[in-house]
């Protein structure tokens, strides 16, 4: 009865008596898991989320990218984390289609940024409306990841500004031991920063600043304490406290921490980071095989934790995947990548009639799991067209 009870609950949440949110809900709770095949072409499939992105795009009137689209509540306000990150989504669509005006969207982005940016050189943490003052290292590097690719395109000079700045703040506030503490989430150094201290590196090796590339390396030092070399699996990689001591994390951290230990030790020279990358990604791959698909909570020896998928980390693990395979030439890592972008397909609603379902990529499968419940989040849309334009690269 819990469960039920937990069911309608979120129903309610969700406003399941809205026709476009209860369409959506049916097709999730009858869609059986199972490896088969979208009907919609992958172009179908990448042009219902380029337009699901534009539209949160759209939705906000300060530059940013709307963080989520609700279905009890709406369009959110601009997430300055992922609007730094989706830059360089805009750029290789405006390459792809030929499309100046995603160029146009880009700068936008940019100039929102700049102006969030904070007198330490840090940017703020959460969406725009829940905090504009309070610093967040990790989104910090997130942002730095599309403030560099847009200098490396433009060359502007305040982007240069406001880069150094930061990088300069994240390196002031690092830990003796290389960790991160000070203004991460819930206070607790975590693993998955991997995924701050790799563009803090891009940035070092972009602008010749051997002071981030060392914070870079301090911290990779810190990470690999935490390595278990027999699975690949890197303990406090999960988003709390409680998650640490029980050895798991969602996909969408545990990639974080894969991509991030896998990018930054290729900038700094470092071999095993791909080493330690392919063990966790063996791991994970033996578990889709178990499983026919990934859930969304993973614990240190690959098991799943969860009965609902989360579709960021899917789409993170594919692009993990594919780098694996450019690297390799190994037909396991990009089989596996096709595996996991077809289940995100699967749960794609691509004719549903509300704008802000249709074409984006709900956060959990189904859309009631835990990770980001009841919305539909940009990062995950970014994610997936990120990996269906590598798909594409690689024919």
């Amino acid at each position: 009865m819990t469960a039920v009870r937990d069911l309608v609950s979120k129903a309610r949440e969700g406003k399941i008596w809205r026709p476009a949110n209860r369409r959506l809900f049916t097709a999730q709770f009858f869609r059986a898991r199972a490896d088969r095949a979208s009907r919609y072409a992958d172009n179908e499939h990448l042009q219902g989320a380029v337009d699901w992105l534009l539209r949160a795009h759209d939705a906000s009137s300060d530059g940013g990218v709307s963080g989520r689209y609700h279905l009890g509540r709406g369009w959110t306000s601009s997430y300055p984390e992922t609007t730094g990150y989706i830059i360089p989504t805009f750029l290789a669509l405006a390459d792809r289609l030929g499309d100046d005006d995603l160029v146009r969207r880009a700068r936008a982005a940019v100039t929102f940024l700049l102006s969030v940016q904070l007198p330490n050189g840090g940017f703020p943490g959460l969406e725009i409306a829940d905090n504009r003052s309070e610093p967040s290292p990790f989104n910090t590097a997130q942002i730095m990841h599309g403030l560099t690719t847009w200098h490396k395109r433009s060359g502007d000079e305040e982007v240069l500004r406001a880069l150094e700045r930061a990088g300069e703040w994240l390196v002031s506030i690092q830990d003796p031991d290389g960790a991160w503490r000070r203004y991460f989430y819930e206070t607790t150094a975590s693993t998955y920063s991997a995924h701050l201290s790799c563009w803090l590196v891009d940035l070092g090796n972009h602008l010749g600043r051997e002071d981030f590339l060392e914070a870079g390396r301090r911290h990779m030092e810190w990470v690999f304490r935490h390595h278990d070399s027999r699975t690949g699996w890197f303990d406090l990689c999960g988003f709390t406290p409680e998650d640490h001591a029980a050895r798991r994390a969602f996909t969408h951290t545990i990639a974080y921490t894969l991509w991030g230990v896998l990018h930054a030790c290729e900038g700094l020279g470092i071999a095993e980071g791909r080493t330690a990358v392919e063990t966790a990604s063996r791991g994970i791959i033996a578990c889709l095989d178990r499983e026919s698909w990934i859930p969304g909570i993973l614990d240190a020896e690959w098991r799943g934790q969860a009965s609902f998928a989360c579709l960021t980390g899917n789409a993170q693990l594919a692009l993990i995947w594919f780098r694996l395979f450019e690297a390799n030439g190994q037909q396991v890592y990009r089989d596996a990548a096709l595996r996991a972008i077809e289940l995100v397909k699967l749960a794609q609603p691509l004719t549903n009639p509300e704008p802000g379902i249709r074409g984006g990529i709900p956060g959990s499968e189904p859309i009631w799991g835990d990770y980001i419940q009841m919305a539909l989040p940009n990062w995950a849309a970014k994610y997936f067209i990120d990996a269906m334009l590598k798909k594409e690269a690689l024919g």
